[in-house]
């Protein structure tokens, strides 16, 4: 049944009015288009390929409406959410709509395969030609790259629990990432660029050559108010590639990294004398090459493992970044002691816990081995500071 909720003041920074679709016994005026039939359910609809074993010539499914009645002076967000459930089903979609002098504007996402759960995925509209009511609005399923879709044999399924066209996307405030969860990214989503994992704690992006390459966050937000420091870390494999950029609230901070390294290092963004970093916002992390006539765009495909993004203000994220270039912790994971293994002469160890609440700090007395026989299983940030105030951040697991 196709809801109308009205969004007030006190949750949005304006009142508007947000339509969803949610599809409750029922296709709320959707219908599809070759090569697919759909299923009415409780509480969504299915939608299943149709027999193609003959010659190949159906592809491209297509779920569409004629009377969406969208306000588009108010609404310019179309998110749906679906779940993909075969390994073999369409791994990208376009969200269309039609132009008043003809022809359609079409908006891309590449999307997940074999789902477990229900993916939200969500689209700016915003465009000249998205102007008065519109009614026409399509979803095309599509292979990697927008190339054509053949429907595979046997049939694929896909659930589509709910569509919604909002205002603003709807985020939720998460802080630390961590990508110990297989397949789950955390809301991260990739612009000229592909994701992979995350696997064994580390998403791997590669950028697109040629392209400005980033990580786009745009289902959680941030309290830039209170958490004015960024630490990530992660293995850069280009060879060229030297730049990392954290965008917010229009607002870039970069900074030089090094390349083909052989480990993962830290990299620390100081933003509290950022006027544009306050509120509650979302971030986008980009790469690229840091001088030149291509500057900020990616000089090659070389990936980046991003093992943590973690935004706080603890005091020992104003020190510097990216020089313990020989530090390792074992074993981890762990469950009594660690063993801190650098040539670096350590003056602090700090232990945060995933909600980013400092559990164990040493600064006196300082060896290499530290106890955490007293942590509860889960996943820790180990904070390391030398003599000569450099930092590193590494992941640590308690079993």
């Amino acid at each position: 049944m196709k809801k109308i909720t009205f969004l007030l003041l006190m949750i949005l920074p304006f009142i508007g009015i947000g339509q969803t679709f949610d599809f409750t016994n029922t296709d709320d005026g959707w219908t599809v288009l070759g090569g697919v039939t759909a299923t009415n359910e409780a509480t969504s609809i299915k939608l299943t390929t149709k027999d193609n074993t003959t010659d190949g010539s159906l592809k491209n499914p297509t779920f569409a409406t004629l009377t969406a009645g969208v306000d588009t002076s108010v609404n310019t967000i179309v998110g749906v959410t679906l779940k993909n459930i075969s390994a073999t089903g369409p791994d990208f979609l376009r969200v269309s709509f039609l132009k008043p002098s003809g022809g359609r504007v079409y908006k891309n996402l590449d999307i997940t395969t074999g789902d477990a759960d229900f993916v939200t995925y969500w689209f700016d509209m915003s465009n000249a030609n998205w102007t008065g009511t519109m009614d026409d609005i399509k979803l095309h399923f599509r292979a990697a790259g927008n190339t054509d879709y053949v429907l595979p044999d046997p049939q694929v399924t896909i659930d589509i629990d709910k569509i919604q066209i909002v205002a603003t996307i709807p985020t939720t405030l998460q802080e630390i990432f961590s990508f110990a969860t297989n397949n789950d990214t955390e809301g991260f989503i990739a612009t000229n660029g592909a994701i992979s994992g995350p696997t064994a704690g580390t998403l791997t992006f590669t950028p697109e050559a040629l392209k400005f390459a980033k990580l786009v966050q745009n289902l959680r937000h941030v309290n830039a108010t209170t958490n004015k420091t960024v630490t990530i870390v992660l293995k850069n494999n280009s060879s060229t590639n030297d730049q990392l950029r954290f965008v917010a609230n229009g607002s870039t901070v970069t900074k030089v990294i090094s390349t083909n390294d052989t480990e993962a290092k830290t990299y620390v963004f100081d933003l509290k004398d950022i006027a544009e970093w306050t509120g509650d916002v979302s971030f986008s992390v980009g790469v690229g090459i840091s001088t030149g006539d291509n500057a900020g765009k990616a000089a090659d495909a070389g990936t980046m493992e991003f093992s943590s993004i973690v935004i706080d203000n603890t005091e020992v994220l104003s020190t510097k970044d990216n020089v313990f270039n020989n530090l390792s912790i074992y074993p981890n994971p762990a469950n009594s002691t660690i063993k801190i293994n650098t040539t670096n002469t350590i003056s602090k160890i700090l232990v945060f816990d995933i909600a980013g609440k400092k559990v164990l700090e040493r600064a006196s007395n300082i060896t290499n081995t530290l106890n955490v026989s007293k942590l509860n299983s889960g996943i820790y940030f180990v904070k390391v500071i030398d003599t000569k105030n450099n930092l590193s951040t590494q992941k640590l697991i308690i079993n």
